[in-house]
């Protein structure tokens, strides 16, 4: 697989990085993520995402963000180690 490789925030590895690129989403939902500092340009760790569509567990900034999987599904990220990716 290539370095940079762009995917869903989903479809991360959990305890792999990658930096936030594009994020789809309504005025809403992008104010609620940028009142928590998920907006592009920002490097995001995820490190676990719960069974069956569940929440998603970010560390971002060295603080935990949880967020649902819709939420989630909206954001882009760009591999940075070129192994994050689930496929």
């Amino acid at each position: 697989m290539a370095e940079n490789t762009i995917i869903n925030l989903i479809q991360l590895r959990e305890n792999h990085e990658g930096e936030i690129i594009l994020i789809k989403a309504g005025r809403t939902a992008m104010q609620r993520l940028n009142e928590m500092g998920l907006v592009p340009g920002t490097k995001v760790k995820l490190v676990r995402k719960g069974p069956l569509r569940g929440p998603v567990e970010l560390e971002v900034r060295n603080s935990h963000l949880v967020i649902g999987y819709g939420l989630a599904s909206k954001i882009y990220v760009k591999t940075l180690d070129g192994k994050g990716d689930m496929r």
